[in-house]
């Protein structure tokens, strides 16, 4: 049996829901316009950040003129 009837079967025997998960994950992602982007962004949700991490956050911005890389800023913040 070649990979090809093997992926078939496989495919074949699974519910309908993971078939449409395998289909989001597999397809190409279709390209979207600016205001596309813009609107999804303006529409996701916030992260909630607790007190002491948003403290840790505006004090590692407040600090001037220091550049620190990415892997220093989350050891900073604890992350």
């Amino acid at each position: 049996m070649s990979d090809l009837d093997q992926l078939h079967e496989i495919i074949d025997a699974l519910p309908p829901q993971q078939v449409h998960a395998l289909l989001a994950l597999l397809a190409p992602p279709q390209p979207i316009s600016d205001e596309e982007f813009a609107r999804l962004l303006a529409e996701a949700p916030e992260e909630e950040v607790d007190e002491g991490t948003a403290a840790r956050i505006l004090a590692a911005e407040a600090e001037q003129g220091e550049g620190i890389s990415h892997w220093e800023l989350k050891q900073r913040l604890g992350l």
